[in-house]
């Protein structure tokens, strides 16, 4: 089992379509919607992302290293955006 800090649910489960619809991006200056699977400059092939199980058009789970940055548009955990120092 995975389970996200976040929203609770079992990553690993596929009855799992999505993290919480509530989720935002919070960068310190600003908040913003998170980019959603299947949006994200890179294409990725799949119904679902391959590291945090999502379907199409949904939230990633933090954390996910598909996850796009809504400010820079890279890797939202390595981009260094979400660093408040």
């Amino acid at each position: 089992m995975a389970i996200c800090g976040w929203c609770g649910n079992d990553m690993s489960n596929p009855k799992t379509i999505s993290c919480s619809e509530n989720a935002k991006v919070d960068f310190g200056d600003y908040v913003a919607d998170p980019i959603r699977y299947g949006d994200e400059k890179f294409e990725w092939s799949g119904e679902r992302c391959h590291d945090c199980n999502v379907v199409k058009g949904k939230i990633h789970h933090p954390g996910c290293d598909v996850e796009e940055c809504p400010r820079c548009h890279g890797q939202l955990i390595s981009c260094g955006c979400l660093d408040k120092d």
